[in-house]
């Protein structure tokens, strides 16, 4: 006797609705990680000023964004993660590749950072130097992000159930 999948498949509605959740999951990921950055920007400015620079403290704080984005950009390297931005727009599949290497990049860098950081004696000059080092990689993390929230965002709104088919 055969068995069958008794399963309705999916109407286009309801790929639809799931495109449009996966997407809205992946821009809250992108606005925490944008949240994030602003937070550390934020704490090291106020070191900065009071002149009690906290390298240790630093690395640690540098660890704990390297985290969030290693789960960020694991969750949109997924297959099906970036599926529903391809679906509504092909030519975003020759893209992904290129995210991955700068994941990829960005992840090294910061483990490079954090370590130097957490070093007994950091090998930075000065706090100045070390958060130079910093608004560099956050300033491009930014812009890699701001790309991709670009990106999703006209997947989003093509996908979204308010558009006409």
């Amino acid at each position: 006797m055969e068995h069958r999948d008794r399963r309705k498949p999916e109407s286009v509605e309801d790929t639809k609705k799931n495109s449009h959740e996966h997407l809205r999951y992946l821009l809250d990921g992108h606005e925490q990680i944008l949240v994030h950055i602003k937070e550390l920007n934020d704490w090291w400015r106020e070191l900065d000023e009071r002149g009690l620079p906290k390298y240790g403290e630093m690395g640690t704080r540098m660890e704990g964004l390297r985290d969030l984005l290693s789960k960020h950009f694991r969750d949109e390297e997924q297959e099906g993660y970036f599926k529903p931005v391809m679906d509504e727009s092909p030519g975003f599949c020759i893209m992904v590749p290129d995210f991955r290497e700068k994941h990829k990049e960005f992840l090294t860098r910061i483990d490079d950072f954090s370590a130097r950081l957490k070093q007994s004696e950091p090998p930075f000059q000065n706090w100045n130097e070390a958060l130079q080092e910093l608004q560099e990689l956050l300033a491009e993390l930014r812009i890699n992000e701001n790309e991709e929230i670009q990106h999703v965002r006209e997947a989003f709104e093509k996908s979204s159930p308010d558009s006409s088919s």
